[in-house]
């Protein structure tokens, strides 16, 4: 088992440098699996865990019955070196959620600063579907768009290039997981507070807010940050 882990992953790292040295432009359309099977010497199950890892990590999506594509802000993603070091590693969990939360609400303070109207609008959008769920796979879907549409919202493409990366490998790695239907449910109203902070623009409250949201979410991730907002 562990020397197809490490197959998977080398073929992970190999499609990176694929994307970093530009054979592999933005939004270009892969070679099917057989013939990315074919061209680095692998099955075809190596190479659909090796892809699911980079959808996981943002760099590639998956067009149901069109193919698998390089996302656009694949190069910005890989900007972050470090990022490509812990694809698959589960015992880099720890820096992976400390880095959102220093970083996520730095980003909800510019979203309060820059969002547009109607961007505004679509939060609450976000928030009526999640008030009408009481099922936890459909309240974390909700929340995990409430968070990507805060972050964009912030209109810094270099920043949310970065929490993109984290978020989407964060949720691959399924670290919510654990979290009840309960806790799903109580969160709603953090989120509420959120957006109405957004929406007043008040950037302190915003950040305030998502770094206490956060702290609930990851707490055992957290005990080392406390002093770092």
């Amino acid at each position: 088992m562990k020397e197809r882990t490490k197959l998977y992953y080398d073929v992970a790292q190999q499609m990176i440098e694929n994307v970093q040295s530009q054979q592999w432009l933005p939004g270009m359309k892969l070679p099917s699996e057989p013939n990315l099977a074919k061209l680095f010497d692998v099955s075809r199950a190596t190479i659909r865990a090796a892809v699911k890892l980079l959808q996981n990590a943002g760099v590639l999506r998956s067009v149901g019955g069109s193919g698998t594509y390089v996302q656009e802000n694949a190069p910005r993603i890989l900007d972050a070196k470090e990022l490509a070091t812990v694809l698959s590693e589960p015992q880099n969990v720890y820096e992976l959620v400390q880095a959102r939360y220093v970083l996520e609400p730095q980003l909800c303070a510019l979203a309060a600063e820059n969002a547009t109207d109607s961007e505004i609008a679509e939060l609450f959008a976000i928030l009526q579907e999640m008030e009408k769920s009481q099922d936890r796979h459909a309240l974390m879907t909700c929340g995990y768009r409430f968070h990507q549409a805060v972050a964009q919202y912030s209109h810094n493409r270099v920043l949310y290039g970065f929490y993109q990366s984290i978020a989407s490998q964060l949720r691959g790695m399924r670290v919510l997981d654990s979290l009840t239907l309960d806790i799903f449910l109580e969160g709603i109203s953090e989120h509420r507070a959120i957006a109405e902070a957004i929406k007043a623009r008040n950037a302190v409250l915003a950040k305030t807010l998502l770094c206490d949201h956060l702290k609930k979410d990851y707490t055992a991730y957290l005990h080392k940050m406390e002093n770092v907002l």
